[in-house]
């Protein structure tokens, strides 16, 4: 029966096409599971709390891809705003052994520079040092892209819905 639906019927010729078809697939379903939500888009979340000293709000990019990269995040409480570069992966090296610190790099438009930003427990979480914090935003609301790199990790991250996101955030005022 089978024979009779060419079900086995191949011929050496028809061989390589079948595995090219199923290299398409795979690749087809390894880009179709690399991020769970809108990549490369920044994304809102808050938290109520039972007072509003406990209450905040976020806004943050996820990396593009969420088992290896970057992710800017933005956390507003009670006591202001400020910003986190993740990473998902291996941890951040630090600035000397057994320093506190990691170095990142960082490039505007029209200039780039180095910055120590505090590294927590881990490795995988930096704050940014609030004149930093201040200049990346500045940028990003006039809708321009600002490029991080930390150890092995780098992301453009790029000012679309940021804008929106942020000004909603800053008014809620946890």
């Amino acid at each position: 029966m089978y024979k009779r639906l060419g079900l086995f019927n191949l011929s050496g010729a028809a061989l390589p096409e079948i595995r090219r078809r199923r290299a398409l697939l795979a690749l087809l379903l390894l880009m179709s599971c690399s991020c769970s939500g809108p990549c490369g888009q920044w994304q809102a979340q808050t938290c109520e709390g039972s007072t509003t000293s406990f209450s905040s709000a976020r806004i943050y990019l996820p990396p593009a891809n969420e088992f290896s990269g970057l992710g800017l995040e933005l956390v507003q409480t009670i006591d202001g705003i400020r910003m986190y570069i993740n990473v998902y992966g291996l941890e951040i090296p630090p600035e000397q052994p057994n320093s506190p610190n990691s170095r990142v790099f960082i490039s505007f438009k029209d200039h780039s520079y180095n910055f120590s930003a505090v590294r927590f427990t881990g490795g995988q979480r930096l704050l940014v040092p609030e004149h930093v914090q201040s200049e990346i935003v500045e940028y990003l609301q006039e809708g321009q892209s600002v490029h991080l790199q930390v150890g092995r990790y780098e992301a453009n991250i790029y000012p679309d819905k940021f804008v929106d996101l942020f000004n909603k955030m800053a008014r809620a005022q946890p």
